[in-house]
């Protein structure tokens, strides 16, 4: 049902128990509490705060439920329409819902959605541009990947582990909230190594572009002289996949070798004593980016290149 038209008055089950099981899969969705049976929750995501769940509402994945509180409940007659007959409307206290919280002012709405499972066919739609995110740890990085992955017309996104390493789950509270819920919208994939990946990809026809802060490879790919590219130099219009490896670690040799080529986003020297020499200079460069600034910098100009604006 649409917003706009009369809804139907919807009945409320109240939850008064801070061991009710329901108040219990919020808990787990949205702090990121470890459950003794979390293997329960692991289908599901927890959505907080109003524009979030209004988001998640719109976005067409699968409401299992919607909690609110009485501070919360301001919002449930402009987001009401847009709740599924099949999801479960349950109210609380504010003292419960602070309970299941995982902010520190709760507005006192959440939701627990379901999301969709992207498959590799989602990734090639189109004319692919695939952000594969190897051993990317910290959730905000993830998050900021994901929604300029959407904002730039990423095709579709892969959370892959780099050997030991794995990366932040997208669905988690604070990946969800740096993604603003594109995590819910954009196709991602989990669960698939690497290598695998990898190797799907290149027999799809989609080249592979590992982004490197240096050239710590002098064998370069699969053993020729290979330089790295500037992000201008690479042609982001042919089906392309971006690789992205942890924020300390970056990526593992193997992952680099099996790219196509390796990308870095040229920085300016490091600002020296105005009697340093040139050599100083030169070999004084400034900290790499981080995976999140790093990420958006390619995606951007693979957008621009594919008639961004």
């Amino acid at each position: 049902m649409r917003p706009g038209r009369a809804a139907p008055p919807r009945v409320s089950e109240s939850i008064e128990s801070r061991e009710n099981r329901w108040l219990k899969r919020f808990r787990v969705g949205l702090s990121g509490e470890i459950f003794p049976h979390r293997f329960e929750f692991e289908e599901t995501a927890g959505v907080e705060g109003a524009r979030l769940v209004e988001t998640a509402l719109r976005s067409g994945v699968e409401v299992l439920a919607v909690l609110f509180s009485e501070t919360g409940a301001q919002h449930i007659s402009r987001l009401g329409p847009w709740i599924p007959a099949g999801a479960r409307l349950l109210r609380t206290s504010d003292r419960l819902f602070a309970s299941a919280s995982g902010t520190e002012t709760p507005q006192g709405i959440a939701a627990l959605v379901r999301p969709r499972a992207g498959t590799f066919d989602d990734l090639l739609t189109g004319i692919p541009l695939v952000l594969l995110l190897a051993g990317v740890q910290d959730p905000g990085n993830v998050g900021t990947l994901v929604r300029t992955a959407e904002a730039f017309g990423a095709s579709g996104i892969a959370a892959c582990a780099a050997g030991a390493i794995g990366t932040a789950n997208p669905y988690a509270p604070k990946a969800l909230r740096a993604s603003a819920g594109s995590a819910l919208r954009v196709p991602i994939v989990r669960g698939i190594s690497a290598p695998v990946l990898l190797a799907q990809l290149k027999v799809a026809g989609v080249r592979i572009y590992a982004a490197c802060p240096e050239d710590v490879f002098d064998g370069g790919l699969d053993g020729a002289a290979t330089r790295p590219f500037n992000p201008w130099e690479i042609d982001w219009r042919a089906p392309a996949a971006l690789l992205v490896g942890n924020e300390g670690a970056g990526l593992p040799t193997a992952l680099v070798r099996s790219a196509d080529a390796i990308v870095r986003i040229p920085h300016t020297p490091r600002a020296l004593d105005a009697d340093a020499t040139q050599t100083q200079r030169e070999d004084s460069p400034r900290e790499s980016l981080n995976a999140g600034v790093a990420g958006s910098i390619l995606l951007y100009e693979a957008a621009r290149q594919r008639g961004l604006g």
